[in-house]
C-alpha cells in the first residue's frame, strides 16, 4: 500500500472533509428547490427542522448538542494529528466523513439552531435523516469492522 507522509495526511483529511461538508449542503439546497415533498422508488425527499439529534432525541437541548459535537470532532482532530504517521489512507478518509458528518450537523445547529433531515426511507418505518447523518453512521460503522477484523497485531 502506498505511504503518504504524515503532512500530506493531514492536508487529505482536512480538504476531504471540507469537500464533504460543501457537498451536503449544496445536496440539501438543491434537493429543497428541485425535490421536495417528491417520492421515489424506495425514499421520498421531505424537509424537516430537528432541533434533536439521532432519532430526535435531545429536542430542547441543542446547546448540549453542539458541545458535544465540538468535543467530538475535537477529539477525532486531536487523534488524527496525534496518530498521522500510523494511520493508513482508508483510516483517514474515513475519519474524514465521520468529521464531516460531525461539522456539517452543527454548522446547521450553530447557524439555524436545528439539523435539516430530509431523507425518508418508504419502505420501512426509519427515522428522516440527512447526508451529513449518513456519513457519521456510514464512517462509524466502517471504523469499528476495521478495528474488529484488522489483521494487523495489536500490542497488549
Amino acid at each position: 500500500m502506498k505511504t503518504f507522509k504524515p503532512d500530506k495526511k493531514f492536508i487529505l483529511y482536512a480538504i476531504l472533509t471540507f469537500i464533504l461538508v460543501a457537498f451536503s449542503f449544496w445536496l440539501r439546497d438543491f434537493l429543497h428547490v428541485n425535490c421536495d415533498n417528491k417520492n421515489f422508488l424506495f425514499f421520498s425527499i421531505d424537509f424537516v427542522k430537528n432541533t434533536g439529534a439521532a432519532f430526535s432525541l435531545f429536542q430542547t437541548h441543542t446547546d448540549i448538542l453542539i458541545v458535544v459535537s465540538v468535543l467530538v470532532l475535537g477529539a477525532v482532530i486531536f487523534y488524527v494529528a496525534k496518530h498521522l504517521k500510523t494511520l493508513t489512507l482508508s483510516s483517514v478518509v474515513l475519519l474524514s466523513f465521520f468529521s464531516a458528518g460531525i461539522l456539517g450537523n452543527l454548522i446547521e445547529r450553530i447557524a439555524d439552531g436545528f439539523v435539516t433531515d430530509y431523507i425518508r426511507i418508504t419502505v420501512v418505518d426509519f427515522p428522516i435523516f440527512n447526508l451529513s447523518d449518513m456519513f457519521i453512521n456510514i464512517a462509524a460503522f466502517l471504523i469499528i469492522c476495521n478495528i474488529l477484523f484488522s489483521n494487523e497485531k495489536r500490542n497488549a
